[in-house]
């Protein structure tokens, strides 16, 4: 469904449009030359929704210890649902691997 995903680092930044797919790691070592993170866990959320067939509930699935896992679940869901797209909630940009997809040039999920 996404070529190219939108993504924020903003954690006050929603889509209420879309299934959005939030990558973070808890585990931060600082070392020399930058900021290096441990292994990345996805969220996978949907908004409440209302379709033709009926109310979609609000719902926050995770973690997902395998990204690509949790973004191919969010394309089935946001296709099952009638979202019209997937989008990303980064905690840093770093942590996105390109093997997973394209990100937008800029940050912002408008």
């Amino acid at each position: 469904m996404s070529s190219v995903y939108q993504w924020t680092d903003d954690e006050d930044e929603v889509a209420m449009d879309a299934v959005t797919v939030s990558i973070s790691s808890s585990t931060r070592i600082l070392k020399i030359g930058g900021l290096e993170f441990g292994a990345p866990t996805a969220w996978v959320y949907w908004p409440e929704r209302h379709t033709k067939e009926g109310k979609v509930a609000e719902r926050t699935e995770g973690p997902y210890h395998d990204v690509r896992s949790a973004l191919a679940y969010a394309e089935d869901a946001a296709h099952r649902h009638g979202f019209p797209k997937v989008v990303l909630a980064l905690q840093h940009r770093d942590l996105w691997n390109k093997s997973w997809g394209v990100l937008a040039p800029s940050s912002g999920l408008g």
